[in-house]
């Protein structure tokens, strides 16, 4: 992937209207996107839809896009708000306590390796989508919390929080298949 500042200077010749820019900016997003809805996206029939109708939005869009540095949590929330309002999905879940969330934040993650790649992904597909959703943002798309909570909605702290039990299930999935 480009550096920031080459993102930003993309996005920018974007809003500018070059179409050359909005091609590159397709080719660069497109993969990740298609990988993101799908794992919303359980029945996964919808996917060549679901992203047309996306980058769409991004085109008719892009001109309001006050920040180009949010660039990434914008594209990402569209392909959200898309997936879920047309399966008329709720978010699932409700605010924690600030004194739950540190004490989660307290707790030691579990480490995942490069070589269980294929494993993580299998067990992936076994979670539930709000589990699905927020590992593929933090870990496969390298998000930052502070993006993830723009593209959710949410405070950067139920992030965290999302992200530990996540893991949890995902560690519980693969121990079960695994062994």
């Amino acid at each position: 992937m480009r550096s920031e500042d080459e993102l930003y200077a993309l996005v920018h010749r974007c809003q500018r209207g070059e179409r050359a820019a909005l091609e590159e900016l397709f080719r660069q997003f497109q993969p990740r996107l298609r990988y993101y809805v799908r794992r919303l996206d359980t029945v996964g029939d919808h996917a060549d839809d679901l992203l047309q109708e996306i980058w769409f939005k991004v085109v008719r869009q892009i001109g309001s896009l006050k920040d180009r540095k949010a660039f990434v949590a914008w594209l990402y929330t569209i392909a959200r708000n898309e997936v879920y309002g047309r399966a008329r999905i709720k978010d699932p879940f409700v605010e924690l306590t600030d004194e739950r969330l540190e004490k989660v934040a307290e707790d030691t993650e579990p480490a995942f390796t490069d070589e269980d790649a294929t494993r993580v992904h299998e067990a992936l597909q076994r979670l539930k989508a709000h589990h699905r959703e927020i590992l593929t943002l933090s870990f496969l798309e390298d998000l930052s919390h502070r993006q993830i909570a723009e593209i959710l909605g949410i405070r950067a702290g139920t992030v965290k929080s999302r992200v530990y039990y996540a893991k949890q299930s995902l560690r519980k999935e693969l121990e079960k298949k695994n062994g």
